[in-house]
C-alpha cells in the first residue's frame, strides 16, 4: 500500500464518523424541513410541501417575535460580555502572582453546567426567599420589591446577565492571553514618548487587539444565537413571548407542538443567520487586515 493510500485508509473512520454524526443528520432536517410532518398525525414523514416551511415562517408572527428577541438578546449578551471581558483582562493581565491565582478561580462559572446555573440563578432571584433578590434589595431598597422575573424588560436582563456570567470567565482569559502576548516594546515606547494611559489603551491596546477582539465576538455571537438551557431553566421563553429566542421556539414547535417540518425549517432559517453573522464578521477581519 502506497503511503497516500495508507494516510486516506486511517482518515476513513474519522471522515465516516463525521458523515455519520453531523453530515447525514443535517441532511436529514433538511430533507424533513421540506415536508409537511406532524408527529402527533403519524411517525413518517408526510407529504412533500417544498419550501412552504420556510414560506409560513415569514408570515408567522411568532417568529418575527423570536427574531427580535433573539437580535435583543445576542446584541446585550454579546457587547456586555465582550465590554466586561475585556475590562478584567485588563485588570488581570499584570505578571503577578496574586493576579495568577485570580485569572485560575475565574474559570470556574465556565466550568459549570449551564442547565444547573440556569435553575440556580431561577431559585436565587426568587422573590419570596431568593439570595439574590434578599442582596439587591438590602444593597438598593427600591429594587427590593421587583420580581425579576415577572416582568418582560426585567427577564430579559436576568437572562442576558446570566449568559454573560457564563461566559465572561472564557472571554475574559482569551482576551488576557492575547494582551500578555502583545510587544512589550510598543509600551515602553509609548511611556517614554509621554504617552497617557487613555492614549496607550485607545491608540495602541485596543487596535493591536482588534483581531482578537473580532474573533470573541464571533465566538461569542454563535454561542449566543444558540443559547438554549439558560432560557429552558430560566424564564421558559416568559413571561409570555418576551424572552421566547429563536432556538427556543425551534424546541417548542418540535418537541411540544410536534410540527416538525416547521420545525426543521425553523432550525436551517437559524443557521442561516448564524453563518450570515460570521461571515459578516470574517469580511470585517479581512478588509481591515485583521489575520495580518
Amino acid at each position: 500500500m502506497s503511503n497516500r493510500a495508507y494516510k486516506y485508509a486511517l482518515l476513513t473512520p474519522a471522515i465516516l464518523l463525521i458523515a455519520l454524526t453531523t453530515v447525514y443528520p443535517l441532511i436529514q432536517s433538511f430533507w424533513i424541513s421540506l415536508h409537511s410532518w406532524d408527529l402527533t398525525r403519524s411517525i413518517n414523514i408526510e407529504s412533500f410541501v417544498g419550501l412552504d416551511n420556510y414560506i409560513r415562517a415569514f408570515s408567522d408572527t411568532q417568529f418575527w417575535n423570536s427574531v427580535l428577541v433573539t437580535l435583543i438578546f445576542t446584541a446585550s449578551t454579546v457587547i456586555a460580555t465582550i465590554v466586561l471581558g475585556f475590562c478584567v483582562a485588563l485588570l488581570l493581565s499584570k505578571e503577578k502572582k496574586h493576579l495568577s491565582f485570580l485569572r485560575a478561580i475565574l474559570i470556574i462559572p465556565f466550568a459549570l453546567s449551564p442547565a444547573l446555573v440556569g435553575y440556580s440563578w431561577r431559585f436565587m432571584l426568587n422573590p419570596d426567599y431568593g439570595l439574590f433578590d434578599r442582596i439587591i434589595g438590602f444593597l438598593i431598597p427600591p429594587l427590593s420589591d421587583v420580581v425579576w422575573l415577572g416582568s418582560p424588560t426585567t427577564s430579559m436582563i436576568a437572562l442576558v446577565s446570566v449568559v454573560v456570567w457564563i461566559w465572561l470567565p472564557f472571554m475574559s482569559l482569551m482576551l488576557i492571553s492575547g494582551l500578555m502576548g502583545l510587544p512589550e516594546e510598543v509600551f515602553e515606547a509609548a511611556a517614554v514618548d509621554g504617552a497617557s494611559k487613555w492614549a496607550i489603551l485607545t491608540k495602541i491596546t485596543v487596535p493591536m487587539m482588534k483581531p482578537i477582539l473580532l474573533i470573541a465576538t464571533i465566538l461569542m455571537t454563535m454561542f449566543t444565537l444558540k443559547a438554549f438551557d439558560p432560557v429552558v431553566t430560566l424564564t421558559q421563553g416568559g413571561p409570555g413571548t418576551s424572552t421566547e429566542v429563536l432556538n427556543f421556539l425551534i424546541y417548542k414547535t418540535g418537541f411540544r407542538y410536534f410540527d416538525m417540518g416547521y420545525s426543521a425549517a425553523l432550525g436551517y432559517i437559524l443557521a442561516i443567520i448564524t453563518v450570515g453573522f460570521v461571515v459578516f464578521y470574517m469580511r470585517s477581519l479581512n478588509k481591515g487586515g485583521g489575520w495580518n
